[in-house]
């Protein structure tokens, strides 16, 4: 059972909100490849009923500090999503932000969090609609107290601790020219969070020469400092302070824990569908490992793709030994051809077969390092077992094929050994 949460937040445009709307309404391919059951979500969409709320009372109104008043006053608002409902996010967000102010070089409309509860907690409804209280409620209170404008927790898929969140922070700025304005933002309570947490650290800037980091100073000297409100400070602040909620929300009745700290930049989160075809790659993978393991007999764990692997491998022995006998074959006809031309007594074409001497041992060159190249293959990647059979193999057929018989002879005469894909050295 899992108890770590994660909150994950990206901004989107109208397009973007499009695609949402399409997922709820599961008219994408995505929501109908999840959906496993008949039972509508759970949404918290305030502006969708018929006495919906005045942004700017909202905006200006008080906070409330106590937890319990304002998760009551959102879960009273909550309810099954009607199935004849035609207000869009784009509807919520238009009304949510009508008549504020807002940056002319603001490219995205709204902000959408992911916010994943502990999969340990219970699936009722109860709990749910408690999960999509506390989500709603978090997001209002990290982003300036009126944000949130339609939030979903979904019922129909085989996961159910997680809610989707779509808001934009509104709040009010105070100007001596202008006075009290409600203005709108992406960006300035995510900054204010990371920046309250980490504080500032002193700037570096990447030393050409070097290519190390070196701090910078200002002309008297000072370290000069800047904020960490950068983009991974800001994910970092919103995962902690999610952390926190869910300790005082629910860390009396279930653990919690957590998540573990991204690493890099790829993305935060895997699509349900993505999610199932990499554990589908881990499985595959783990067996190909088990089969190629020179102890694999002694497991007795059992794998969907033991038989497909298992003449996979196979397969790519029998290719691997199909090549080395034909790469073979061709260098002994490359130098069979070299010593025919090489009896030749007119100048002229003596000279001729020299140059095609020359190619051709350049051939014969570039063939045994193929040959050299797939030894070293073979040798890390077949047991030492499986290899001893193939190579047996192998030379049993090397043996009784008629145009090797005589060559075959003349070189064990000669203490020469037949060339040996598998053998592990000298």
């Amino acid at each position: 059972m899992g108890k770590a949460g994660a909150a994950r937040v990206k901004a989107g445009d109208a397009g973007y909100a499009g695609a949402m709307q399409d997922h709820e309404d599961r008219l994408d391919l995505a929501g109908t490849r999840r959906q496993i059951r008949d039972t509508p979500p759970l949404v918290y969409s305030p502006y969708a009923s018929m006495d919906a709320p005045n942004p700017f009372d909202e905006t200006a109104r008080k906070r409330v500090p106590d937890r319990k008043e304002r998760i009551a006053r959102i879960r009273s608002i909550i309810e099954e999503k009607p199935a004849s409902r035609n207000f869009t996010l784009m509807d919520a967000c238009a009304a949510h932000i009508a008549g504020a102010n807002k940056s002319r070089a603001a490219s995205k409309e709204l902000l959408h969090a992911f916010m994943q509860f502990p999969t340990n907690i219970d699936i009722s409804e109860h709990n749910q609609r408690a999960m999509l209280s506390f989500a709603v409620d978090f997001i209002n209170e990290t982003y300036g107290g009126n944000a949130v404008f339609h939030a979903r927790i979904d019922r129909d898929e085989v996961g159910q601790h997680g809610v989707d969140v779509f808001f934009v922070p509104r709040y009010e700025k105070h100007t001596k020219s202008k006075g009290t304005e409600q203005w709108i933002s992406l960006s300035k309570f995510s900054k204010e969070n990371a920046r309250t947490r980490y504080g500032k650290r002193q700037k570096t800037v990447k030393n050409k020469k070097t290519g190390e980091f070196d701090p910078v100073f200002d002309d008297d000297g000072k370290p000069v400092e800047i904020w960490n409100d950068a983009d991974v400070f800001q994910g970092r602040a919103l995962q902690d302070a999610w952390f926190e909620y869910l300790k005082e929300s629910v860390g009396n009745k279930f653990e919690v824990e957590r998540g573990k700290r991204k690493k890099g930049n790829d993305p935060d989160r895997l699509s349900p569908e993505d999610y199932a075809l990499k554990k589908e790659q881990e499985k595959f993978q783990a067996e190909l490992k088990r089969q190629l393991e020179p102890d694999k007999s002694k497991r007795a764990n059992e794998s969907p793709y033991e038989e497909p692997i298992s003449k996979m491998v196979a397969g790519a022995l029998e290719d691997a030994a199909e090549i080395v006998l034909r790469v073979r074959e061709s260098a002994e006809a490359d130098v069979r051809a070299i010593t025919h031309s090489m009896l030749d007594d007119d100048g002229r074409g003596f000279l001729e077969t020299k140059e095609e001497n020359r190619l051709l041992h350049q051939s014969v060159k570039r063939q045994g390092a193929m040959i050299k190249l797939l030894q070293d293959t073979l040798k890390k990647i077949v047991p030492d077992g499986l290899r001893k059979q193939v190579k047996d193999a192998f030379n049993r057929v090397w043996a009784t094929h008629p145009d090797n018989n005589s060559d075959r002879s003349r070189a064990q005469s000669s203490n020469e050994r037949p060339n040996d894909a598998f053998s592990r050295g000298p």
